[in-house]
C-alpha cells in the first residue's frame, strides 16, 4: 500500500550520480503516467541529464524499464525465495500450509510500501502488470517468474483438493488482491472513512495479516 503522493513533481535527486538520477526519475514517472505515457526527453529533463547519458547507461527506454525492475526485484526475489524455502523445509514430506506459502510470497511486496521509494515501485509494478504493451509484460513477467513458479507449485501442494480451473481462478484472485493493495490507487479511499485507510497504511504488518486472512480463506473455501 502506498502513502506516497502521485504527484508528477520532480524528486530531489540532483546530488546523486547520473545513472541513479535517471533510474529514480524514470521509476517515478512510469509509476505515475505509465510506461508509454513518458518520453525519454521528459526523463532526461527531470533527471538533469542528457540523451547521450541514457543511451550510454541503458541504450533504450525498454532497457531502462528493465533496469528498474532488475534493481528493485532482485532483493524482493531473494527474500521470497528464502521465506518459501523455510516454509517447505518445515513442511517436510507433508503439504505446506497455504497461509505460510502465501505469507512467504505476499509479505515482502506488501512491506515494501513502508518506504517511499518502495511505494513508488509497488505502484509501478501494479501498473505494468496490466499494461497491454507486450514489451512491458515480457519485462515484468520475466523478472518475477523465477520466484512465482515455485510459489505456484508450493501453493498447489498446499491445496491438493482443488481442481485445475478452481485453482486457476483463485490464484488470479490472490494476484489481484496483492497488486491492488500494492498499487493503492485511492479508489477505496473515496468509499470509506479516511481514518480507516490511514490506519491501514501506518501498520503494514497488520495489513498483511488482514490480507492473509482473506486470501487464505479464499484458497481453502
Amino acid at each position: 500500500m502506498s502513502s506516497v503522493s502521485a504527484s508528477d513533481g520532480p524528486a530531489d535527486v540532483s546530488a546523486k550520480p547520473t545513472r541513479e538520477r535517471i533510474l529514480e526519475v524514470a521509476e517515478r514517472l512510469f509509476a505515475n503516467q505509465g510506461y508509454n505515457g513518458v518520453s525519454l526527453r521528459r526523463i532526461t529533463t527531470e533527471a538533469d541529464a542528457n540523451m547521450a547519458a541514457v543511451h550510454y547507461y541503458f541504450r533504450s527506454k525498454e532497457a531502462l524499464l528493465k533496469a528498474i525492475f532488475d534493481y528493485r526485484v532482485q532483493p524482493l526475489t531473494q527474500e521470497r525465495q528464502q521465506r518459501l524455502q523455510e516454509v517447505l523445509e518445515r513442511a517436510g514430506d507433508q503439504p505446506p500450509k497455504a497461509r505460510d506459502v502465501l505469507a512467504a510470497f505476499l509479505g515482502p511486496g506488501i512491506r515494501l510500501s513502508a518506504t517511499p521509494q518502495g511505494a513508488i515501485f509497488n505502484r509501478l509494478s501494479a501498473i505494468c502488470s496490466v499494461d497491454p504493451d507486450p514489451v512491458v509484460k515480457q519485462i515484468v513477467f520475466g523478472v518475477h517468474d523465477a520466484v512465482a513458479e515455485p510459489f505456484v507449485a508450493a501453493l498447489r501442494r498446499a491445496c491438493p483438493e482443488l481442481d485445475g480451473p478452481t485453482f486457476f481462478v483463485r490464484l488470479q484472485c490472490v494476484f489481484g488482491c496483492m497488486m491492488y493493495l500494492r498499487a493503492d490507487n485511492g479508489r477505496v479511499d473515496r468509499l470509506l472513512p479516511a481514518a480507516d485507510g490511514e490506519a491501514a497504511r501506518r501498520d503494514y504488518n497488520a495489513t498483511l495479516e488482514r490480507l492473509l486472512d482473506f486470501v487464505e480463506a479464499g484458497m481453502l473455501a
